[in-house]
């Protein structure tokens, strides 16, 4: 049976094991690289890898060869990362929420209705908010980072008894989310009670009213099935988390300028249509859920930032993040402490 985009992207949340798989041009290269990756081998995030892989290979002039390792077969996401560091392989993509724990900025993306909407994120990411990440990621981590992050999606809000329409409506309702120190401050700082609850466990404790609602991206409640235990879906897009292309220092020093033009410009383009992708599907799995009977709502974040505002959280990241990356998450989102 195919697998559906939707369900290639719960299977990327929950990661398994499977073959490699190398570019089409692949020639006898004079250099051979290598990228590992997560995501199951049938999802956009791999067969858009897999484009950028023919491309290195055809404007190297076979020079050039990317194999493209998906599922886990190179390893876990904390290995990955380790291995690129070590020189182990040249290239993986890593979440902000798995860099985070390492790097303090890279908790920014998912600050408490920081975008809003993708018509917001992108320029932001694409520009300086983006750019003193990447500069983070390269000091601290000591890899290079490609400019065009990856989309991993946001996330919305599914309740069973009534809609989030406005930050008054998140009073005493108890929400599944998932560990994450800021995000369960930002749900107490609305007046929400957050509970941690894993996946396999969350459909049972919506069944029976441990939670009244959770937080999670659109394909994962299709996926999930949570359209039979949630009535509504409310598209907060509270926060967003996006891949980072990592590679090694040396290799990528290792490379001509020229190749590393072929490289960057190969995986920005991919980015961009990985990017489109991801917003399809989740727009598919909301044209689903709604002919399921899921009911939705757009939400306008200024009620919920000015909650959050009135309640110290945005003053709380930015002594966290220090004055001078909050201010550069000001200037590019117009969100105030």
């Amino acid at each position: 049976m195919r697998s559906s985009p939707r369900r290639t992207l719960i299977r990327f949340a929950g990661a398994a094991l499977a073959a490699p798989a190398i570019s089409r041009y692949a020639h006898a290269a004079e250099i051979k690289w290598r990228i590992g990756h997560v995501a199951p081998a049938d999802s956009p995030l791999h067969r858009n890898l897999l484009d950028a892989a023919d491309l290195i290979s055809k404007r190297s002039d076979g020079r050039m060869e990317l194999a493209v390792i998906g599922e886990g077969r190179a390893g876990v996401q904390a290995g990955l990362v380790g291995q690129v560091r070590t020189g182990g392989i040249e290239m993986t993509l890593a979440t902000c929420t798995h860099l985070a724990p390492t790097l303090l900025f890279c908790t920014v993306p998912s600050i408490g209705f920081l975008f809003g909407d993708y018509a917001k994120l992108w320029p932001a990411m694409d520009g300086d908010l983006g750019q003193m990440i990447r500069t983070q990621i390269r000091s601290q981590f000591g890899v290079e980072v490609l400019d065009k992050i990856w989309d991993f999606g946001f996330r919305a809000i599914t309740t069973a008894s009534r809609p989030i329409v406005t930050a008054a409506d998140f009073a005493g309702l108890k929400i599944r989310t998932q560990v994450d120190t800021d995000q369960m401050e930002m749900f107490r700082a609305l007046d929400a009670v957050p509970v941690v609850i894993t996946l396999p466990y969350l459909r049972r404790a919506l069944e029976h009213h441990q939670v009244d609602g959770q937080d999670g991206m659109l394909p994962v409640v299709e996926y999930a099935r949570l359209n039979e235990v949630q009535s509504y879906c409310a598209m907060t897009r509270h926060v967003w988390d996006g891949l980072s292309v990592l590679v090694n220092a040396t290799a990528w020093k290792g490379l001509s300028e020229r190749l590393q033009n072929v490289v960057s410009n190969a995986f920005n383009g991919a980015a961009m249509r990985q990017r489109e992708d991801s917003k399809k599907i989740e727009e598919t799995a909301r044209a689903s859920l709604i002919k399921a009977g899921m009911k939705f709502n757009d939400v306008d974040n200024a009620s919920f930032r000015v909650l959050l505002r009135s309640h110290g959280h945005y003053a709380r990241i930015r002594e966290k993040i220090g004055n001078s990356a909050w201010a550069v998450v000001q200037k590019t989102t117009g969100v105030t402490a």
